[in-house]
């Protein structure tokens, strides 16, 4: 069951402070008892009474003491979990007097500020087209399956382990049927290729993976070649089109791409006149 919170700072979930609040107080004590001990132990030195060494011992207690109390605020500290905003709390992952070892989620919430977003599955070659920004077009059967202009606003870095598709948030108009959960389809209109877009051969390119690889580019000047990451899309009967990271005119290394290295002085042969 979900329920809303209405002010950032409003308590969401606590732990039992009863433990908390003993460890905070007992270290309190010792700081106390050791920043008097090294007070005495000042003084004494102070008259000769006692040896330096004792006289470090007492620091080094006050400031293990020191460390304890700063541990102790820092728990108790982080023994409540406080809204950074208005929003919902989609789910509650814990019971009252559940005993949950630290980092163990709780909650699972959503800011009203940040908007309800669309996640969406895609293939390594789909999510290798997209750019964030470009426009989605939103359909939930919960919403009679009323069009909604989204965007895509998040694009995954890596693939899911389990599926290897890749996660694509939309970003979703403000709308109050909205909910947590819902299921819905989208149709996102991918960026156009630009007439930048080059075909090269398949062998130029190596270690391609999720729309980048590699290729050699010679410099005609002093006849060494350099690696460059290029972004690829699809690959066709004349090659693979790279759609970023090269220019039309470069010259690049098709063959034996195994053999290079970066800056590494070759002899073109083939190159067009």
């Amino acid at each position: 069951m979900a329920w809303l919170y209405d002010r950032q700072g409003q308590v969401l979930a606590a732990l039992d402070t009863t433990t908390v609040a003993a460890d905070l107080n007992r270290a309190r004590a010792e700081r106390e008892r050791a920043a008097a001990e090294f007070r005495r132990s000042t003084n004494l030195m102070a008259q000769g009474w006692i040896t330096r060494p004792r006289l470090e011992n007492a620091q080094a207690s006050l400031q293990a003491a020191d460390a304890s109390v700063s541990a102790a605020r820092f728990q108790a500290t982080n023994a409540t979990i406080l809204a950074p905003g208005s929003g919902i709390v989609l789910a509650r992952l814990a019971e009252p007097g559940q005993v949950v070892a630290a980092g163990t989620p709780v909650l699972v919430i959503g800011e009203a500020a940040s908007g309800y977003v669309l996640r969406v599955p895609l293939s390594d070659r789909d999510a290798a087209r997209l750019t964030e920004g470009v426009p989605a077009t939103v359909t939930l059967a919960a919403m009679d399956n009323q069009p909604l202009t989204g965007r895509v606003i998040e694009i995954a870095g890596r693939g899911d382990r389990a599926t290897g598709t890749f996660a694509v948030e939309i970003a979703l108009p403000a709308d109050a049927r909205l909910r947590s959960g819902q299921i819905g389809e989208a149709v996102i209109t991918a960026a156009t290729q630009t007439q930048t877009a080059l075909t090269v051969p398949a062998a130029a390119i190596f270690a391609a993976r999720a729309g980048e690889g590699f290729v050699y580019v010679v410099d005609r000047a002093n006849k060494r070649v350099r690696l460059r990451r290029v972004t690829i899309a699809d690959a066709t009967d004349r090659g693979i089109v790279v759609t970023g990271g090269l220019s039309r005119g470069e010259l690049i290394a098709t063959s034996r791409v195994d053999r290079l290295k970066d800056g590494q002085v070759i002899a073109p042969i083939g190159v067009a006149r």
